[in-house]
């Protein structure tokens, strides 16, 4: 199902007449507009298969293996609900809050629209590559990364309180920096994120690579984040968004020119704001 010039040009008239704000952490800067991520699902053959008198939207893959649901009117904790099934693999899970943004949460969805790559760097090096602090986790069980402002934290253990428990990623942004000695999982949180331990090794690096650009992101007025003025309007993002579009066709259009019995390659094109990819250890 092709994105068309009727969403195409609603985006635009939803976001050119605003003036934008050059906005930093990234982690912080509000949710900004779902459409940067279903509408590049859908310029790469995925379709819209919720029931269309239902709040509820679900977007699923070409080849039926992965499904994203938006869930609002259920849960703002699980707003965004991602799960695949890669062929001759186990299945997988993400789930995100409300006030993620969608740049973000397009670092691990746009992992799905490419074959996977040959090899994939290490998150935690992506971490410290990006001056967060790496430790072991609070519960001695596997590791955290914090970032440089202590406002957002990304860590993968298994929970303290599930004896027996598969180890998972959890990431929390928090209105507060976190104390010194306090748990940077405490406190009001801006937004969580789960991903289950058989999350494909270069979905998590392109979530993470995503999590930790110090590229700004262009919003609105928000609070308790940088804001430099700008005179750009929201035409800058529909231009953008556009071109993101044009860019991923191109790459779906190559990818399915592609040899079946051709192996994947870390080389393959990438569309705009897809990060590269990564292995967790």
């Amino acid at each position: 199902m092709p994105v068309t010039e009727r969403q195409l040009a609603a985006f635009r008239r939803d976001h050119e007449s605003h003036f934008l704000h050059v906005t930093s952490p990234r982690y912080l800067a509000g949710a900004g507009d779902a459409r940067h991520i279903t509408h590049a699902l859908l310029a790469a053959g995925w379709s819209v298969t919720s029931d269309p008198a239902c709040p509820e939207t679900q977007l699923t893959s070409p080849d039926l293996s992965a499904r994203l649901e938006v869930a609002s009117q259920f849960t703002s904790s699980r707003w965004w609900h991602l799960t695949a099934k890669p062929p001759e693999s186990t299945t997988w899970s993400a789930s995100f809050s409300r006030q993620i943004p969608a740049e973000i949460l397009a670092g691990l969805t746009d992992t799905l629209l490419t074959p996977a790559p040959a090899d994939a760097p290490d998150p935690w090096d992506l971490f410290r590559e990006a001056g967060w602090c790496v430790t072991q986790s609070e519960n001695g069980t596997g590791h955290e990364a914090l970032s440089p402002d202590r406002r957002a934290v990304g860590e993968y253990s298994r929970p303290d309180d599930i004896e027996f428990a598969s180890f998972t990623w959890r990431i929390r942004t928090k209105k507060y920096p976190a104390a010194v000695g306090e748990s940077a999982l405490d406190g009001p949180a801006v937004w969580d994120g789960w991903l289950d331990q058989h999350t494909p090794a270069h979905a998590v690096a392109g979530f993470v690579t995503a999590l930790t650009s110090a590229e700004p992101l262009l919003r609105g007025w928000g609070h308790g984040v940088q804001h430099e003025r700008t005179h750009r309007t929201g035409s800058v993002v529909a231009d953008a968004h556009q071109q993101r579009i044009k860019n991923i066709q191109a790459l779906t259009r190559a990818t399915r020119r592609r040899r079946p019995d051709t192996a994947p390659s870390s080389a393959a094109p990438t569309p705009a704001s897809v990060p590269t990819a990564a292995r967790p250890r």
